[in-house]
């Protein structure tokens, strides 16, 4: 792909996101981005979506035990948040017109093929969702994916929580860490 190329997807990539989130917005599906309480950036729809899809992208990572697994989630979108907001508020702002486009409901049908709201999809439904946006031949289902793949993984993997199941044992110098995390 030459440079040309790559200007035109992303244009063509950016005006179809600002089209699915114009139409989200205006047609009421569309939450405004949290401005209290403990939620920077992700929105309830966006936490429900992470919440579905966080078992299936991070398949055999997450605890088995239910109780286990479900902090284990909440503590992967706490992290998730904060990402999103501390990227700033142009990319803040990317996050949320993708979300638009994956939670209202037609985008969601006719791009994912899922049709029914995320928290009543199946793990084998999201399974082919994500290997078509994988596998797609449209650069931007592709850098979707590899956009939600890589915030999912940061924030599991980012978290000591899941340090000892991958074997690493932490910073040598934790003390000497410039940001320190902030969730327990």
């Amino acid at each position: 792909m030459d440079r040309r190329q790559f200007l035109k997807l992303g244009a063509a990539s950016s005006a179809a996101l600002t089209v699915a989130s114009v139409t989200a917005t205006m047609s009421g599906c569309s939450e405004s981005l949290p401005t209290t309480g403990q939620w920077k950036a992700l929105r309830k729809s966006d936490r429900v979506f992470l919440t579905a899809v966080a078992p299936v992208m991070l398949k055999g990572a997450l605890p088995e035990e239910p109780k286990a697994r479900e902090l284990a989630i909440n503590n992967m979108l706490a992290y998730t948040d904060a990402a999103i907001f501390n990227l700033g508020p142009h990319n803040t702002k990317q996050m949320k017109e993708l979300f638009d486009l994956l939670n209202f409901g037609l985008s969601r049908g006719l791009t994912t093929g899922v049709w029914s709201s995320w928290d009543k999809a199946s793990d084998k439904e999201i399974e082919n969702f994500l290997n078509r946006w994988r596998e797609s031949s449209l650069a931007l289902f592709n850098l979707a994916y590899n956009g939600l793949n890589k915030l999912m993984c940061a924030t599991w993997y980012g978290q000591p929580a899941a340090w000892q199941q991958i074997g690493y044992p932490g910073p040598l110098y934790p003390e000497a860490l410039i940001t320190k995390p902030s969730i327990s």
